[in-house]
């Protein structure tokens, strides 16, 4: 007499195989996992410039944003909030792609850091960096993180950074700094270039 297998039994695998699946799924998240890759990319990114800063410094005893080498400088001492975008940053020269600003000049940043994220013809507010300097030594980079772990598991690792004529960086909780959802964070202040970015990660140097 064979045997065989019945159609209650078979569902009953289908299911079980479906719902270890999930759980397998929802346990590595891909997505997740994905931002998380991009964000440690983006950290390393930020400890580079804040590296390439300071070797600039001991060469020339300015900061790239003290430079007028692209029609921008601030004043030493000065408090400045940067965007990646704008040659006071120090990566983005004349133009996109162009490699006459301070930090490409002094040899400080390798040409191929031109074709990261932040720095492209494309990049997205998302994919963007900051820079912000107290005017007395210290500096940080920031950046949007993606990954839930860092926008939410950390609130205390999270800054906002204020740009544009009075720039300030503050943690969450103080100087009316919020965590804020999690698909938004340029909604404190009014719209750039003077807006409080929320939910930043910031590389101190």
């Amino acid at each position: 007499m064979k045997k065989a297998v019945t159609l209650v039994e078979l569902l009953i695998v289908i299911t079980l195989i479906s719902i270890l699946s999930v759980a397998v799924l929802a346990t590595i998240n891909p997505i997740e996992q994905t931002n998380r890759a991009r964000d440690a990319q983006f950290k390393n990114d930020a400890a580079e410039i804040l590296s390439a800063y300071e070797r600039f410094f001991a060469s020339q005893n300015k900061y790239p944003w003290n430079v007028n080498s692209t029609g921008t400088s601030h004043a030493e001492g000065a408090v400045v909030g940067l965007n990646a975008t704008e040659p006071a940053f120090g990566v983005i020269g004349s133009a996109v792609g162009a490699t006459d600003s301070p930090l490409f000049l002094t040899s400080e940043l390798k040409s191929s850091f031109m074709g990261k994220a932040p720095f492209g013809a494309t990049v997205t507010q998302m994919d963007n960096m900051w820079t912000f300097s107290n005017g007395s030594g210290s500096n940080y980079v920031c950046y949007v993180p993606k990954a839930k772990v860092n926008r939410f598991a950390t609130p205390n690792k999270l800054k906002c950074l204020t740009i544009g004529a009075s720039p300030a960086l503050s943690s969450i909780g103080t100087g009316g700094c919020t965590a804020m959802d999690e698909d938004d964070w340029q909604a404190v202040g009014a719209a750039a270039p003077s807006a409080t970015l929320a939910n930043m990660m910031c590389v101190l140097e």
